[in-house]
């Protein structure tokens, strides 16, 4: 019978790295076709990082989890956004409590990687931090009930957007947004509903 349940989670853990996972694999293939068709575009001119930047990055994320927290507990206060609230711990909290900690890094490392390569290094220099963040915010919109999460990533995606301008670099959001989500999927992980 034990083995049953763990064959189950596997395959349930499995199915959530997955489908965590093409979406990311899908913006790498269109920032690669992007940068093959208009060689201009070439992100590898803001791959610029020095011990600042990693600083940087570590602690803007930091910044971006705690405020995430704090995202959370206003929607948890505030009853029209109590949706948000379901989503934190009725789907994405179960979803991410079956993944271990080297899952987490790795999803949070890839993930951050491919969105700020096409946002931030391809999306934003061609048209403005404005269509890249409300474009990052879209990504994340898991269903309509759900509007104020995309707000909120939205609001992120102007962070991460802002960190790239002001650095030139794709590391300082690359850093400060794998930070965030490794720091959100443990609290995640941790998070029991009410």
């Amino acid at each position: 019978m034990a083995k049953d349940t763990q064959e189950k989670s596997s395959l349930t853990k499995d199915r959530l790295l997955w489908s965590a996972l093409i979406p990311q694999f899908i913006l790498l293939l269109l920032s690669m076709l992007w940068i093959n068709f208009s060689p201009k575009d070439n992100v590898v001119n803001y791959f610029n990082i020095d011990l600042w930047v990693i600083v940087e990055g570590l602690l803007a994320g930091t910044g971006l989890a705690i405020a995430g927290y704090g995202f959370y507990i206003f929607c948890k206060k505030t009853k029209k956004l109590y949706a948000t609230v379901e989503l934190f711990e009725n789907i994405l909290a179960p979803s991410f409590s079956i993944l271990n900690s080297f899952d987490i890094i790795v999803l949070s490392l890839f993930a951050s990687f491919c969105e700020e390569i096409f946002f931030r290094g391809l999306v934003l220099p061609k048209f403005s931090i404005f269509i890249a963040s409300i474009a990052f915010g879209l990504l994340h919109l898991p269903s309509w009930k759900y509007w104020i999460y995309t707000v909120w990533a939205t609001l992120s995606g102007f962070v991460l957007g802002w960190l790239f301008i002001v650095s030139n670099s794709l590391w300082l959001p690359i850093i400060a947004h794998a930070t965030n989500n490794i720091i959100g999927m443990f609290m995640l992980k941790k998070l029991k509903p009410n």
